[in-house]
């Protein structure tokens, strides 16, 4: 399972053995159920291009919101390179973007 982390680590950390890649294309929705139980708490980093536009839905559908317009909803963020986010076991991330291709790295690592 993930690999646990620890405060005397900082900002380094070894690799995550709990990995996974994802190729998306403009408008194609793709989604992933984050491994393990739902007692199991996660940290979830995301990788991708500085200039990719990404957005992750949390237990939902992710959208893209339409050009010229202002949409809320809760659970759906633009993700950027580097954001992290709390998840557990069981949940499943939705993934949309409008760019022509993006690729997503994801890692999972234990909280404890």
């Amino acid at each position: 399972m993930a690999v646990s982390i620890y405060s005397n680590y900082n900002d380094t950390t070894n690799f995550s053995d709990t990995t996974t890649r994802i190729a998306l294309t403009s408008g194609s929705t793709v989604t992933y159920t984050v491994p393990g139980l739902a007692t199991d708490n996660l940290q979830v980093i995301f990788t991708l291009t500085d200039d990719s536009t990404l957005f992750v839905g949390y237990n939902k559908t992710a959208t893209v919101p339409a050009a010229n317009s202002v949409t809320s909803d809760q659970f759906i963020e633009l993700m950027k390179n580097g954001f992290k986010r709390f998840v557990r076991g069981g949940d499943v991330l939705s993934f949309v973007t409008p760019d022509p291709i993006v690729y997503v790295g994801i890692s999972l690592r234990a909280i404890s």
